[in-house]
This record gives structure tokens, C-alpha cells and sequence, in this order.
């Protein structure tokens, strides 16, 4: 008789076998498990620095005032007063960075030759770097531009607090607002969103004025 015509033999108590599934890792060994350490500004050496500050001067069409340079490198961490203030200098000394006025301010800008430059060698900073600073960059500028065209007064009135804002244009007030809050907190809150974006914040005031509309009266059961 062929094999497979032989008929199946139930054993008593037969088992069932299932494939081992992989065992997952002890606590312990969890615990022992470190992330990855996020790469540190000291990594960057002399020449990739210079780089650096070349690119976030590219972003902004060449030119930066000084101090806005300065807040974005050094002030907000990434980079001691030393390591900057050597960058800045060998940029000017190698003629890839030169120091202008504008509307009254001191500031870099980037020379023709620099920013041949920095268009070829942007790539030799890691990825992470440009990013992280560049990042820093954008909000730094769109902090610094607000401020430059607004005007936020935080008064304590009472027990609360107000929130006074104007917006100018051209040195012209266009428009002004009166926020309360309840606390200082709140108040300091409100003026920092509004901070974040306030083009934003006064074009849904206006498009909000603009298309505001009666309210509509149920007269059906009347």
C-alpha cells in the first residue's frame, strides 16, 4: 500500500509543536541599553564653523546684521564667543566677508567670491548642523523682524494683567490692540504666540474684519 494511503495513527496525549518565538531582552539588559549621543557643536572644527556662519548669511540673500549674527551663533548656544569672534575674522582676513552699513546698522555681508564659495562647500558641514543652526537662524530673524514691527507692553491692571499691541509699517501705526489676562504667566504666554507669527495673527484680524457678517435670526416660529 502507497505511504500516503496509510491511515493517520492518532496517538494518545499527542503534543503540539509551535516554533520557538524570540525571546524578548531582560529588563536588565534594557536598562544597560544607552541612546545614541546627539553629535556636539565641538565636532565642527575651524574651517566648517566658517562655513557655518558663511551659510546662514547665504540664507538671508548675503547679508545679516552683526548682532543678529552674533545672537544666532553665539547667544543661543551653539558656538563660545571665542570659536565665533575666530570664524568672523578669518572670514573678513580671507576677503569672503565684509562689514556694511545698513539703515544705520552694522553689518556682514558676504563678497561675491564668498558666496561662490559657500555655494560649493555648504555640503562639507554635516547635515545635522545646518540644520539645527539654520533652524535657530529663521526663528531668530522672525523674532528679531517682529519686534522691529512691534510694539508688545505688558501692564499689571489690578488684579490682571493687559497686553498692548501695535503694529507699524514704515515707522506708521497701522493698528493697536488691548488683550487681559489673568496673570502674568498668561499674559507673557499670549505675547510669546503672538511673537511666533504675528503676520499671521493680525491677517486673521483683518480677514475676520473683512468678512464678518450679521448674525442670522431664526424667524420661522414667529
Amino acid at each position: 500500500m502507497p505511504q500516503d494511503m496509510l491511515p493517520e495513527e492518532k496517538l494518545s496525549g499527542q503534543l503540539a509543536f509551535f516554533p520557538e518565538m524570540e525571546s524578548e531582552e531582560p529588563a536588565s539588559s534594557m536598562q544597560d541599553m544607552r541612546p545614541i549621543p546627539v553629535p556636539a557643536a565641538e565636532q565642527l572644527d575651524h574651517w566648517h564653523i566658517c562655513i557655518l556662519l558663511s551659510d546662514i548669511l547665504l540664507r538671508f540673500e548675503g547679508i545679516l546684521p552683526e548682532d543678529w549674527l552674533y545672537g544666532i551663533a553665539v547667544t543661543s548656544g551653539h558656538f563660545s564667543y571665542f570659536v565665533y569672534m575666530d570664524a568672523v575674522g578669518a572670514l573678513l582676513e580671507q576677503n569672503a566677508v565684509t562689514r556694511c552699513q545698513k539703515d544705520g546698522v552694522s553689518c556682514l555681508m558676504l563678497t561675491p567670491s564668498g558666496m561662490q564659495s559657500v555655494k560649493h562647500t555648504r555640503y562639507y558641514v554635516p547635515k545635522f548642523f545646518r540644520d539645527t543652526v539654520h533652524l535657530t537662524a529663521l526663528r531668530y530673524v522672525a523674532r528679531q523682524k517682529a519686534l522691529r514691527d512691534l510694539k508688545i507692553v505688558l501692564e499689571p491692571d489690578g488684579r490682571e494683567w493687559s497686553i498692548s499691541i501695535a503694529c507699524f509699517d514704515q515707522g506708521r501705526e497701522m493698528m493697536s490692540l488691548r488683550i487681559h489676562a489673568p496673570a502674568l504667566e498668561s499674559a507673557e504666554l499670549l505675547r510669546e504666540r503672538i511673537l511666533r507669527n504675528p503676520a499671521r495673527f493680525f491677517g486673521k484680524l483683518l480677514d475676520l474684519a473683512l468678512t464678518n457678517e450679521e448674525e442670522q435670526y431664526d424667524l420661522s416660529e414667529n
